[in-house]
């Protein structure tokens, strides 16, 4: 006999695509998207489709009215299941970084960013990527690199090196005892630095896009 009263949790792929443009602003923004927002990237002509996709994401457990008690910051609409914004915290935008050749690094802060507290425990921050040296590892002119300062650098860690006073992010790798940063883009060579200046500035452990 079937339970017909069993509850549909399964998303269509619409419903599916709407819930990842949630958790992925929440984690950018630190605060839920509009409905207008989400409309926008959609390109739906009508804010009710977005209304429609809401109600089902929230009848099938997937979104939930935040508890604002524990928010640091005030939440708007509804977030995703077991995502708090009472672990957020806020990093400075240090100018931007090359993802091409090294330049010359901009020290003006170009506003913040928002990441979740487990991201990275001690000092951080990020850079605007420009150039499209890393593309193969999903890093693009725009993004927003998270640097964790201070850690320790291994083998394939992506970095933010300094290398004779411009900067750079690139892959780190040492090649019979002289450090390469190797590009992320199949038409670009590594880039030696025997004889230069180099200062690892710190690793890359998340990046965030602009929705």
């Amino acid at each position: 006999m079937v339970n017909r009263s069993t509850k549909n949790t399964q998303l269509t792929e619409s419903q599916n695509a709407v819930l990842q443009f949630i958790k992925d602003y929440v984690r950018n923004q630190g605060i839920a998207p509009s409905y207008r927002e989400i409309q926008a990237h959609f390109g739906y002509k009508a804010v009710g489709t977005v209304q429609d996709h809401v109600r089902a994401l929230v009848e099938k457990g997937h979104l939930e009215k935040p508890d604002l008690k524990n928010q640091k910051r005030p939440a708007r609409g509804l977030l995703p299941k077991g995502l708090s914004l009472s672990g957020v915290r806020k990093i400075p935008v240090y100018g931007e970084i090359a993802a091409g050749g090294p330049r010359a690094a901009e020290q003006l802060e170009l506003g913040e960013v928002v990441i979740t507290e487990d991201l990275v425990k001690g000092e951080c921050f990020a850079l605007r990527v420009v150039g499209d040296s890393m593309i193969d590892v999903g890093i693009y002119e725009g993004d927003h690199v998270i640097v964790e300062q201070g850690s320790r650098v291994r083998e394939g860690d992506i970095v933010v090196a300094l290398l004779d006073g411009e900067t750079t992010v690139k892959r780190y790798s040492v090649k019979s005892g002289e450090v390469l940063l190797i590009p992320e883009n199949k038409r670009m060579r590594p880039i030696p630095t025997l004889g230069k200046s180099l200062e690892i500035q710190g690793r890359v452990v998340s990046l965030q896009r602009k929705l």
